[in-house]
């Protein structure tokens, strides 16, 4: 059963959550595999940290052209419905800060650095 969603935007009663608290809910989320959102894993950490950069290049390359775009044309998100460009641009950061704290909950737990 789809999230109800916002009868303008189509933002789910989900995507208003996260874009209000402004990060993820501290819980695990399993989603499926999928050929459109399963990236193929890293070769090297060198991968990860080389990939990583390109993300914050991008990010700051795109950031400036954000309020150009009307807030009324969305594009699906899976779980959150109908995003326009700077809730999509925010989610990026709430991810990999999601991923971030992760990465920090596996090093305490191994007590080590990765």
């Amino acid at each position: 059963m789809d999230a109800p969603q916002d009868p303008i935007s189509g933002i789910t009663d989900a995507g208003k959550a996260v874009m209000a608290l402004g990060c993820f809910p501290p819980i695990a989320v399993h989603v499926p595999p999928s050929e459109a959102y399963t990236p193929q894993q890293p070769l090297s950490k060198e991968q990860i940290s080389e990939g990583l950069q390109q993300v914050v290049q991008k990010m700051q390359e795109i950031e400036p052209l954000l309020d150009a775009i009307p807030t009324n044309h969305t594009v699906p998100h899976p779980r959150f419905g109908g995003l326009n460009a700077k809730e999509w641009f925010a989610l990026i950061e709430m991810h990999y800060r999601h991923h971030f704290l992760q990465k920090k909950r596996l090093e305490e737990f191994l007590e080590i650095k990765i």
